[in-house]
């Protein structure tokens, strides 16, 4: 049964300006000779774009927390998903279905709906949220045949039957080194490509004199905080334009929206930037150890202070940042890619029941 080849349907952000993780799992899966079709959990109807949002947008501002006006109209949010779902399904007729991260739309009640009426035989969660997003993680992972989280914090394994699975994965299709053997045609100094964050402002805050590019959605915080203002390059960059600004940035800047050194967990940059030959700067967690020679291979910072200082010392020094981002490249074609991750779904989640 494992070597078994299935149809499997991805529920996850399908876009040109989304995280291309559920693309690499798809890419994966069709090279393993498995049939795949792409959900796009952020479809909405374009009606309620029109109605209910304005609406709603309306009643918040006015102070009212009564909950969603027209919550159970089918073209409200989760009505409309679990509708949209159902018809991609009834067209693909999956085996499978993976669901990575948490979609309020998916509960029990249409776990048992997709599996009664058009013959789904499991579905699969993957919860890929930081360790500070992730509520309700065994109610969720009830609903499941099998349920895997990307970090280790708020759960009992043996108690809930979640299963650790780490979101980052080599994809040298998306992120790859475009001078493996040539000097490296540096065009920006700072790279940080994160949206806004508590955390991360305060950070940043203390960057302000460094000629560092922000490329991300920072709101409210791009409008408060003019010096930061001028530091941000755009809301977001994706695809080609991310590859080569990864490839042609001296240090990219990485840091997570939550602690990792208190709550483990690490996000998909600590693999995508190295993976382009890119000199990674990022929070110190225990878990980068398992991966990475620090300071051999990536270089860390624990605080503020500690930040500023290497990211003044590592512009200075282009010898020693390059033989970092060297040696972080090479280490780099020898870690976990998204295909092993995917191989790790499909292994587990065949020892269950069909």
């Amino acid at each position: 049964m494992s070597e078994a080849k299935r149809r499997i349907l991805i529920s996850y952000f399908f876009g040109d300006d989304m995280i291309p993780l559920g693309y690499s799992c798809a890419d994966a899966l069709r090279a393993m000779g498995h049939e795949v079709y792409c959900f796009n959990s952020q479809v909405e109807s374009r009606l309620a774009g029109l109605l209910l949002k304005p609406a709603n947008r309306l009643m918040r501002g006015l102070g009212f927390r009564t909950g969603e006006i027209g919550a159970g109209l089918p073209i409200a949010r989760v009505p409309f998903k679990k509708s949209m779902l159902k018809k991609a399904v009834a067209a693909f007729r999956p085996d499978w279905i993976l669901v990575i991260r948490s979609h309020r739309f998916v509960d029990a009640d249409l776990v048992a709906e997709l599996k009664e009426n058009f013959g789904v035989r499991k579905v699969i969660g993957w919860r890929v949220d930081g360790p500070l997003d992730s509520p309700g993680l065994a109610e969720d992972a009830a609903i499941y045949d099998e349920y895997f989280c990307s970090h280790r914090h708020g759960y009992d394994p043996a108690g809930t039957g979640i299963r650790f699975l780490p979101v980052y994965g080599m994809d040298f299709s998306r992120y790859r080194n475009l001078y493996p053997a040539t000097p490296r045609d540096y065009r920006h100094e700072i790279a940080f490509v994160a949206g806004h964050n508590p955390r991360r402002l305060e950070y940043l805050q203390g960057l302000q004199d460094l000629p560092m590019e922000i490329h991300g959605k920072w709101g409210k915080a791009r409008r408060s905080h003019p010096q930061l203002r001028k530091r941000i390059a755009g809301k977001g960059i994706w695809g080609d334009d991310l590859l080569k600004l990864y490839n042609t940035s001296k240090i990219v800047l990485n840091i997570t929206g939550w602690d990792p050194a208190l709550y483990g967990g690490l996000n998909m940059r600590v693999f995508d930037a190295p993976a382009t030959g890119a000199f990674l700067l990022t929070d110190y967690s225990p878990e980068l150890e398992e991966f990475y020679d620090i300071g051999t291979e990536i270089e860390c910072f624990r605080e503020a202070g500690e930040l500023a200082d290497k990211l003044k010392y590592y512009l200075a020094h282009d010898t020693v940042r390059e033989k970092v981002a060297r040696r972080g490249y090479e280490k780099a074609l020898t870690l976990p890619t998204v295909a092993d991750r995917m191989k790790t779904v499909l292994a587990l989640g065949t020892e269950g029941p069909p």
